[in-house]
């Protein structure tokens, strides 16, 4: 049997909260999937060790998924440091985009010389395909996200395959991201029926439910607008609440 591997989710909100924290997921203490700007406090109050984190997966270049950078990188500028990299993963132009955070965020430090105590390596996804960072493989398959690039992405960790699709419609590509996956991790952005086509809501998720459960797959939602009623074979993510996969 495969080793049991936990799934911590450090927020659930979607950008429009209802008090939740912004959706971030940390799978195994090592593989985040989105970085939201709550992302480092709710890690500090669950006790993760940064020095564990490998890898960041950032679906798109929304605030709410994302701007947790500049605080991450404030931690190894000033009270962490270590000498394996760390490994960024997202769309075309997140290099340029984090350093600007960071320096919109703290004008001065750059200034005085002070530089993150970690070495980065940044992967920019160009269009669907395989991205390999220190030996883990994203799969990215473009979500429906308005107009922006955003990237579902799919990869093996321990015997499980896992799929994130970050925000997204319901869409064609939602079910060849989720095709065959042993871990599904949903947006489910309204709470009620939506016509808001770069988010799913309840009748989105439910449908995928049924498909995803029948294939034997474990459902996740997270990144809420509001809490659902329950739907058969999903677990609504809470804040700072640990599960299994």
């Amino acid at each position: 049997m495969s080793e049991r591997i936990p799934l911590v989710c450090l927020g659930s909100g979607a950008a429009l909260t209802d008090g939740r924290l912004y959706n971030s997921i940390l799978v195994d203490q090592r593989i985040v999937l989105d970085l939201g700007p709550t992302a480092i406090p709710q890690m500090k109050r669950l006790g993760v060790d940064f020095g564990q984190i490998e890898h960041i997966y950032i679906s798109h270049l929304h605030a709410d998924h994302m701007f947790g950078l500049p605080f991450l990188l404030l931690e190894f500028c000033v009270r962490l440091e270590r000498e394996r990299p760390l490994h960024i993963t997202g769309p075309a132009g997140l290099e340029e985009l984090t350093f600007k955070l960071c320096d919109l965020a703290w004008p001065d430090l750059r200034k005085i010389g002070f530089e993150p105590h970690v070495p980065l390596k940044f992967t920019e996804i160009s269009g669907e395909g395989d991205y390999t960072a220190n030996g883990l493989t994203f799969t990215a398959i473009p979500m429906q996200h308005f107009t922006l690039d955003a990237y579902g992405c799919r990869f093996e960790h321990k015997g499980r395959t896992i799929a994130y699709t970050g925000d997204t419609g319901e869409c064609d590509q939602v079910y060849q991201l989720l095709e065959g996956v042993d871990v599904a991790i949903l947006e489910l952005t309204h709470p009620s029926d939506s016509e808001d086509p770069g988010h799913m809501d309840v009748r989105d998720v439910r449908k995928l439910a049924k498909w995803l459960v029948g294939q034997g797959t474990q459902v996740f939602a997270t990144h809420m607008g509001g809490t659902p009623e329950p739907i058969e074979g999903v677990t609504l993510c809470e804040d700072g609440e640990t599960y299994w996969i």
